[in-house]
C-alpha cells in the first residue's frame, strides 16, 4: 500500500508479530482536523527500514475515533477498542467494539450489546487502559464527552486541556459477562484513584498497575516524582500514591511508558504545553522506584501523541506530532533498549510470549505431566540441598555476612571484599560445591580474606575519587566474555550511566539483601553490599578495578 495519512492520538496493540493502529487524528490541505476511521497493520515477522515500514491495512472502524485504546482480549486474538472521540453522532453510537484478528481482511467490527447507563461510562476520551486476564479491561480516568447540539445534531464533544471534566473512575470490561462495564469489581471501587487525563497506565508482571503523568481537571500536569500503584490481584484493592527516586521526567501528558523487561519501565516523549515534544528516555528501575536518563544514541526522535510498543528489546513508536504539533516525517521510530539507540532499519524478532500475551499474575497455564514431575524433583533437590547447607551453616561462629561487616568495618571497602572474593573462588565445578557445603579449603574463607586484610591500609568507606570508571570500556569487555548488560540486573544504558554518586561496582546490583549505606569521608553516600555477588557481577567488579 502506499504510505499512510500521518496522525496523532491513535491507538496500538501488539498480537503475535504483527502491530495494529487503529484511528487517529490528521490535518487536511485547508489544515483543519480530521478524525480516522483506519485501521493499519505493521509486519513484524520481516525486516524493513523506517524510511519504508511494511504497512498494510484491514477493514476500516464503524466510525472514526480518536483519542480511544485498544487492547488484546486476553487469552484471544480480539481486539477491544474502547471510548474516543468520533465526527458521528457519539451519544448513540457504541463506545466499545471487536474484531477478530483472525479473520484477516475478511474480518468486520462488530458492538457488543451494553446498557444504555454502561455507555456512558465509557463515552470518555484520552483515558489509560490495559488488561489482564482476572479483571478483563481496565479503564480509568480521562475526560467525559459532553453532549453538545450544532445545527441540530447531538455530538460528544470534549475540550483539548483544562478546565474540562476528569474523571477518576475505572470501569472493568470482562469478556464472559459480554463486556459489559463494570463498577464494583475491587479494583473498580479502589480508594484514592487519581483524575486524569492524558496519562499512562502501565500493567507489571507481577500484577501491579503504576499510573504516570497526566493533567488534571484545572490543567495542571502531574508531577513524575511520583506514582499511583495499584495490585490488580488484591481483594481489596487501593491505589497508592508512590515516591520515586532520582531525577524525574519533566511534568507533561501524551507520552508513552513501556516495560523493558520484569523490572524496567521506559517513559518516552510527551509534551508540557501542546506544542513542544520531549525526546529524552527516561528509565524507572521498579524495585528501588529510582530514575535514571542515560544519553541516547542515534537521530533522536521527538513524539507526542505517538504510540510506542515493545517487540522483544526494541521500542517500536509509531505516528504523533513534534514540536508545534507538525506530524513527523518518518512515521516509525526505533529505539534499541540494550543500549539506548535509535535505529534507522527493524530486525524481527521475538515479538511476545507466546501466542502475544501479555505477562499476567493471574494466568494459570497448565502443565504437562513430564512438567510437573520435573518441577517436583527440582524442588526436592533444592530442599534437601539447601536443608544440608543450613546444618553445615549453623556449626560455623559467623555467617559469612557478618564476617564481610566486621571486615568492611574497619579494613576493607565493599569492592575491596567482593574483589578478594572472586580472587579466591574456585573456578571449578567440584571446587565451588566445596566452598558452598563447607568443604572449600582455608584460602577460600573469609577468614582468610580477614588475614589478608590486616596487612593492608584501613580504611573506613568508599573514596569518592573512584567515581571515574569507564561504564562503556566495561560493558564491551563484558561483552567479550559473553555477558550481556542485563545479565548484571540493568538495562545498558543505566549501567553506563551508573547513579552519579557511587562507582559502577557499588551499583550494578543495588537492592539485594544485607546492604547498608556508609558515608565516606567527604560526606558522600555509598551503597555497601554484604550478599554474595553472581559471577557476572564479579565479572564487572574485577574489571571495573582494572579501568580506574
Amino acid at each position: 500500500m502506499s504510505a499512510p495519512v500521518s496522525r496523532s492520538f491513535h491507538a496500538a496493540t501488539l498480537i503475535n508479530a504483527t502491530l495494529f493502529l487503529s484511528g487517529g487524528t490528521t490535518k487536511d490541505s485547508l489544515n483543519q482536523t480530521v478524525i480516522l476511521d483506519d485501521v493499519l497493520i505493521l509486519d513484524l515477522s520481516r525486516p524493513w527500514k523506517v524510511s519504508s515500514p511494511l504497512f498494510s491495512s484491514i477493514p476500516n472502524l464503524q466510525i472514526p475515533l480518536s483519542g480511544h485504546t485498544m487492547n488484546r482480549v486476553q487469552g484471544t486474538s480480539q481486539l477491544l477498542v474502547a471510548g474516543g472521540e468520533s465526527t458521528t453522532n457519539s451519544t448513540t453510537t457504541p463506545a466499545l467494539y471487536l474484531y477478530d484478528t483472525t479473520q484477516g481482511a475478511s474480518g468486520m467490527w462488530t458492538s457488543p450489546p451494553i446498557p444504555a447507563n454502561g455507555t456512558d461510562a465509557l463515552r470518555r476520551i484520552y483515558h489509560a487502559s490495559l488488561t489482564t486476564g482476572k479483571d478483563g479491561a481496565l479503564i480509568q480516568g480521562g475526560y467525559l464527552l459532553k453532549a453538545t447540539v450544532t445545527n441540530g445534531t447531538t455530538n460528544g464533544t470534549v475540550a483539548a486541556s483544562g478546565n474540562s471534566t476528569v474523571v477518576s473512575s475505572l470501569v472493568t470490561l470482562s469478556s464472559p459477562h459480554d463486556f459489559e462495564p463494570e463498577s464494583s469489581s475491587a479494583v473498580s471501587l479502589a480508594k484514592n484513584a487519581p483524575a486524569l487525563a492524558r496519562h499512562t497506565m502501565t500493567l507489571t508482571p507481577d500484577g501491579r498497575a503504576i499510573i504516570l503523568g497526566g493533567i488534571n481537571a484545572q490543567g495542571v500536569h502531574a508531577n513524575m516524582s511520583y506514582a499511583y500503584i495499584m495490585d490488580t490481584q488484591s481483594a481489596s484493592a487501593e491505589w497508592k500514591v508512590v515516591p520515586l527516586s532520582g531525577k524525574p521526567p519533566d511534568p507533561r501528558s501524551s507520552f508513552t511508558t513501556v516495560m523493558v523487561n520484569a523490572t524496567t519501565m521506559l517513559v518516552y516523549g510527551g509534551t508540557s504545553d501542546y506544542r513542544n515534544a520531549f525526546w529524552v528516555t527516561f528509565y524507572l528501575d521498579l524495585p528501588s522506584m529510582t530514575w535514571s536518563a542515560p544519553a541516547s544514541k542515534g537521530q533522536i526522535p521527538k513524539r507526542w501523541g505517538h504510540t510506542a510498543t515493545m517487540v522483544g528489546s526494541t521500542m517500536v513508536v509509531v505516528f504523533g506530532l513534534t514540536s508545534h504539533q507538525v506530524p513527523d516525517e518518518t512515521n516509525v521510530a526505533l529505539l534499541d533498549t540494550t543500549t539506548n539507540t535509535w535505529l534507522t532499519e527493524y530486525t524481527p524478532q521475538s515479538a511476545s510470549p507466546p501466542n502475544g500475551e501479555t505477562m499476567d499474575p493471574s494466568k494459570d497455564p497448565s502443565l504437562s505431566l513430564g512438567a510437573v514431575l520435573a518441577i517436583a524433583f527440582v524442588v526436592t533437590a533444592t530442599l534437601v540441598m539447601g536443608s544440608f547447607w543450613l546444618f553445615v551453616r549453623r556449626k560455623k561462629r559467623q555467617t559469612r555476612n557478618t564476617m564481610a561487616k566486621e571486615i568492611m568495618g574497619g579494613q576493607q571497602t565493599a569492592r575491596a571484599v567482593l574483589r578478594s572474593q572472586d580472587e579466591a573462588r574456585p573456578h571449578s565445578f567440584l571446587g565451588r560445591a566445596a566452598v558452598v557445603f563447607g568443604g572449600g579449603s582455608a584460602r577460600n574463607s573469609f577468614s582468610e580474606l580477614e588475614r589478608q586484610n590486616q596487612q593492608q591500609q584501613p580504611r573506613t568507606s568508599i573514596d569518592p575519587q573512584e567515581q571515574a570508571n569507564s561504564p562503556q570500556s566495561l560493558i564491551a569487555q563484558m561483552a567479550q566474555r559473553g555477558h550481556t548488560p542485563t545479565d548484571l540486573g540493568y538495562p545498558e544504558g543505566v549501567v553506563q550511566h551508573g547513579t552519579g554518586e557511587v562507582p559502577i561496582a557499588d551499583y550494578i546490583y543495588p537492592n539485594q539483601p544485607h546492604t547498608m549505606t556508609q558515608k565516606s569521608m567527604g560526606g558522600q553516600k555509598a551503597l555497601v553490599v554484604f550478599h554474595a555477588p553472581t559471577l557476572a557481577q564479579l565479572e564487572a567488579v574485577r574489571l571495573s578495578k582494572l579501568h580506574p
